[in-house]
């Protein structure tokens, strides 16, 4: 009875040793065909940039992250060869185009270095040069830390402006005096430039020449001013920490007339408007969703 159960395990064992041994003849195999086709290059990569796919490069790519404001060094950079069909337009072919440039936005490991993401000169210090395309820098007056969370907002960071108007009006029929209180996001997903003196930290790519040693075109990166995005772990603010509490001002980024509307609500007294400052999570820039607009019977419905 044991002979046929001692035969299965047997033929078992054969057929697991042959399998091996076809799979050890199969590495082998491919080992043998790359050396082969190695020694017939002669040393010239034309392997290497056959199996990175048609038309591929030698492109340079960041070696580390590097954060917005900072000066490359060829530390930072390195050469991969890339498909053509990743390779993008305004790359380096060459370390040398691209060292001692600006990064102007964040350069991740292994991205390609291109000429939108850098630019020959450091970050100006002006808060004109912080202002995006289209838009207005105007500030507010802050009377109290409350009005602006606390003083904890950072230059660089997104915020609601939500206006409240604190009135009162008199039933004509009672002659009773009654609030009028009511409130409304004013302007939403705006960008804080400057908290008091402290401005954000900023890179502005400007138009120039095409830069030796790149490939594809160009384009114009000379149209808005970058900053550091959520992905860096550079601090946005020029003292990342520094909090805001005694802040008597604080300057956003606002589209003309919205930024005409800030201005006539910052001109009444605070006992008649006022304005809150409501910090948006990283990230989120989706419009408000509901009702944005609110009265004194919200708050105590008449039953």
């Amino acid at each position: 009875m044991a002979r046929p159960v001692a035969t299965a395990i047997t033929a078992s064992n054969r057929n697991r040793a042959m399998l091996m041994l076809a799979i050890v003849l199969g590495i082998a195999s491919f080992a043998l065909m790359f050396a082969f086709l190695n020694s017939r290059d002669g040393g010239n990569g034309d392997v290497e940039r056959a199996l990175s796919g048609p038309g591929a490069e030698e492109v340079v790519v960041a070696a580390r992250i590097i954060q917005p404001g900072e000066k490359i060094t060829a530390d930072m950079l390195q050469v991969e060869t890339i498909p053509g069909a990743a390779l993008l337009d305004g790359r380096f072919n060459t370390i040398t185009g691209v060292e001692g440039q600006i990064a102007s936005s964040p350069i991740y490991p292994r991205e390609q270095v291109t000429t939108n993401k850098i630019t020959p000169l450091a970050g100006e210090q002006t808060l004109a040069f912080k202002v995006p395309k289209g838009m207005r820098a105007i500030s507010l007056q802050v009377p109290h830390e409350a009005w602006i969370a606390a003083g904890l907002p950072q230059p660089g960071d997104r915020i609601d402006v939500l206006a409240i108007a604190t009135l009162s009006r008199v039933d004509p029929l009672t002659g009773e005096e009654r609030p009028d209180l009511a409130g409304a996001y004013l302007a939403q997903d705006v960008e804080i430039l400057a908290v008091s003196q402290t401005l954000i930290n900023s890179v502005t790519p400007v138009k120039d020449a095409k830069p030796a040693g790149t490939s594809g075109s160009t384009t114009d990166p000379a149209a808005t001013p970058t900053t550091g995005q959520v992905e860096t772990t550079a601090p946005v603010a020029a003292d990342s920490g520094k909090t805001f509490e005694s802040s008597i001002s604080i300057t956003l980024a606002l589209t003309p007339d919205l930024a005409a509307k800030v201005a006539m609500l910052d001109a009444v007294k605070d006992d008649a408007a006022q304005y809150r400052i409501l910090v948006r999570q990283k990230g989120d820039t989706d419009p408000v969703a509901g009702k944005t607009q609110w009265s004194w019977e919200d708050l105590f419905p008449e039953r």
